[in-house]
């Protein structure tokens, strides 16, 4: 591992370094670079922002973003073979012929 000088400007091995990451994970994720006169550069400052945000990201993914409602919290029964909540004979059939538990329900008029 390269030696981090005490610059802001940094390579692009010193700024994988920086982040303790390898240079190869580093170009897949990392931030973009500032381009001077045809070199790539990373500043520590936005090498701190980015791992901030970074890690804000990576936080949320561990929040599940589609909570499965729980037990009795809905008031319409949901049919063991899904779909529509409309009573259909072949739904019914279907559902026998899987071995699902089924309730008669009342036809609409």
């Amino acid at each position: 591992m390269p030696d981090i000088p005490p610059i802001r400007g940094l390579n692009e091995q010193q700024a994988a370094a920086y982040l303790g990451i390898g240079v190869t994970l580093f170009r897949e994720i990392g931030p973009p670079p500032i381009k001077v006169r045809g070199r790539n550069i990373w500043d520590r400052l936005d090498l701190d922002a980015w791992l901030d945000d970074y890690k804000q990201r990576g936080r949320a993914k561990e929040v599940n973003q589609w909570p499965e409602k729980k037990e009795g919290s809905i008031s319409v029964k949901t049919h063991p073979t899904g779909g529509s909540t409309s009573f259909c004979q072949t739904d019914v059939d279907y559902a026998k012929a899987l071995g699902l538990e089924t309730e008669t329900l009342p036809q609409s008029s």
